[in-house]
């Protein structure tokens, strides 16, 4: 059996072998990811997994964002470059979530099914962000999972200031038992928790995590944002995983190209965000905008490409 690509209401969807896809035309965010083990009743990976109009119950309502050209938010959602180029956006992370984005290409591909997509600078962006760009999200639908490339290209004729990153929000338990028993893995090697005030500005303040073993989450700090700087693991090991409380059944999510990481659920919502990140909100006291924490300014005529994951694994 191989892949079938249907597209209806502007999402794209893929039914393979062992996993179903669902991917909408407005920011190019995954939509759905439902897993099809052998003989047994399929699992709903994503937060709101193919809910086109999820419920109005209070928690979010989103699925796997793209974050793009800010990751979080910054103070008053306006800041000026220390050249004085102003930006400003409608709200937290940027404005690619929210756009419509071409479909460049779908098929089959040596690895699985792939889905391409691009989205450029236009007069609306211009307006919150000087800057003229390209950008172009790709997925690769694998056997146990999918993989995401972003390509972000400066197409103007100075540095662009950019930050970017993935939202994706993780069904716990996956199976069974409760949020507050599943395991959270961090990744292996030097951890620094960067600590965040109530508004998520980082303070400053910064805390080495143990390199092994589960990380104690609590809801309080989830809904506040756990934020990571991985800058110092290996890529190799740039490796987040979700274990339901028996152990059996997880998610690992991969960012070799990202040196930041966040993880946030809203309190009492039976799911995680496993967010890879470069770059993240401002500080408390706000710097210029090409000098945030994580920033990238980019050369001109240049690109930037930047890959993650999420595959599906069961133990026994």
């Amino acid at each position: 059996m191989g892949f079938v690509h249907t597209c209806e209401n502007g999402v794209d969807f893929v039914r393979g072998p062992s996993l179903d896809v669902a991917i909408s035309r407005t920011g190019a965010e995954l939509f759905g990811l439902t897993w099809k083990p052998v003989g047994k009743t399929p699992v709903d990976i994503l937060w709101r997994n193919n809910q086109i109009e999820p419920p109005a119950d209070g928690f979010w309502r989103r699925h796997a964002p793209i974050l793009f050209p800010i990751v979080g938010g910054i103070h008053d959602n306006k800041s000026v470059t220390s050249s004085g180029d102003a930006v400003h956006f409608g709200g937290l992370h940027g404005f690619v979530r929210s756009s419509l984005v071409d479909l460049v290409s779908a098929g089959p591909v040596e690895r699985g099914f792939a889905l391409n997509y691009s989205f450029a600078a236009d007069s609306v962006t211009l307006d919150m962000f000087p800057w003229k760009f390209a950008i172009s999200i790709s997925y690769t639908i694998l056997d146990d999972g999918i993989e995401q490339v972003i390509t972000v290209a400066n197409l103007d004729g100075r540095e662009m200031p950019y930050q970017v990153g993935w939202h994706p929000g993780i069904n716990v338990p996956l199976s069974s038992g409760l949020k507050k028993d599943c395991h959270l893995r961090l990744p292996g090697g030097r951890v620094v928790r960067l600590l965040n005030d109530e508004n998520c500005h980082l303070t400053g303040d910064r805390v080495e995590i143990a390199p092994a073993g589960d990380f104690p989450f609590n809801e309080r700090d989830l809904e506040l944002t756990y934020m990571f700087d991985v800058s110092a693991v290996d890529p190799s090991d740039r490796v987040v995983e979700i274990l339901d409380p028996d152990c059996r059944t997880g998610v690992r999510v991969s960012f070799p190209d990202y040196p930041h990481l966040g993880i946030w659920s809203d309190a009492g919502a039976p799911f995680v965000c496993v967010e890879p990140w470069q770059g993240m909100d401002d500080s408390v006291v706000q710097e210029p905008f090409d000098r945030k924490f994580g920033i990238v300014n980019l050369k001109p005529g240049r690109s930037e490409t930047r890959t993650a994951a999420i595959r599906v694994f069961e133990k026994g």
